[in-house]
C-alpha cells in the first residue's frame, strides 16, 4: 500500500511541477521584456550585459516567449477597445465647449495616461510640429493601434473634418458603438473559456485523475503476476 501511494503522490507531483514550470517560465519573459529597456540605455557595453542581452533575444525566441508576446499583443489590443469610447466622449465633449478638434485630442492625451493616450499623444506632437499633415499622422495612428473600431474613427473622422460636417453627435454615436462591440467582444471570450479548458483539463488533470484512479489496479495486477 505504501508502494501504491508513493507513486500516486510522485505522479501528482510532475502533474503540478509541468503547471509550475510553465509559469514560471511566463513570468520569467514578463520579467526580461521589462529589463530590456534599461539594457538598450545602457548600450550594453559591459560583456556580461551583452550575454544578457544575447540570453533575452533567445528567450523571445522560445515556444514560451512568443507565447508571452501574442499574449501582451492581445491585451494591449484589448486595452485599445476598451479605452476608445472614453477617448470619444472626451473629444466630442471638448468640442462641444468650442475646442477644435486639435485641442479636443490634446486634452484626451493630456488628462489620461492609458496606452491608447500614449499613442495618440505620440501622434498628435508629430502633425503639430508640422512633420506630417494631420490625415497623415491619423493614417499612421490608425495602422499602428490596428482595431476595427478605430480605424472606423479615423476614416469618420476624415471625413468629417473634409466636408465640414458637425462632429459632436458623430464621434458621442461612436462611442457607444464601439463600446457595445467591446462588450460583445468580451461576451464571446467568456462564451469561450469552457471551450479553452478543456486543452489543460484534458492535459494535466485527466491523466492525473487516471493515474489516481487506475493505479492502485494497476499495482496490484503487476504484483499478482509477479
Amino acid at each position: 500500500m505504501g508502494l501504491k501511494m508513493t507513486l500516486v503522490v510522485a505522479m501528482l507531483g510532475i502533474a503540478v511541477m509541468a503547471v509550475l514550470l510553465s509559469n514560471s517560465a511566463l513570468l520569467a519573459f514578463e520579467k526580461a521584456r521589462l529589463q530590456r529597456a534599461s539594457l538598450r540605455r545602457l548600450g550594453a557595453a559591459d560583456p556580461k550585459l551583452q550575454v544578457g542581452s544575447h540570453l533575452l533575444r533567445l528567450l523571445k525566441l522560445s515556444p514560451f516567449g512568443m507565447l508571452a508576446k501574442k499574449r501582451e499583443e492581445k491585451m494591449l489590443t484589448a486595452s485599445y477597445e476598451r479605452d476608445l469610447p472614453a477617448c470619444l466622449e472626451v473629444i466630442a465633449l471638448g468640442m462641444q465647449s468650442g475646442m477644435a478638434f486639435d485641442q479636443a485630442f490634446a486634452l484626451y492625451t493630456e488628462r489620461f495616461e492609458t496606452a491608447l493616450a500614449i499613442c495618440c499623444r505620440e501622434s498628435l506632437t508629430v502633425w503639430q510640429k508640422g512633420l506630417k499633415s494631420r490625415d497623415e499622422g491619423m493614417r499612421d495612428l490608425t495602422e499602428r493601434i490596428g482595431t476595427p473600431a478605430f480605424r472606423h474613427f479615423s476614416s469618420s473622422v476624415s471625413r468629417a473634418m473634409r466636408f465640414g460636417a458637425p462632429m459632436t453627435q458623430l464621434l458621442m454615436g461612436l462611442a457607444q458603438e464601439a463600446r457595445k462591440e467591446y462588450r460583445a467582444s468580451r461576451q464571446e471570450l467568456v462564451a469561450k473559456a469552457p471551450v479553452k479548458m478543456l486543452l489543460p483539463t484534458g492535459v494535466l488533470i485527466l491523466p492525473a485523475m487516471l493515474l489516481l484512479v487506475m493505479g492502485p489496479i494497476v499495482l496490484d495486477l503487476l504484483q499478482k503476476m509477479g
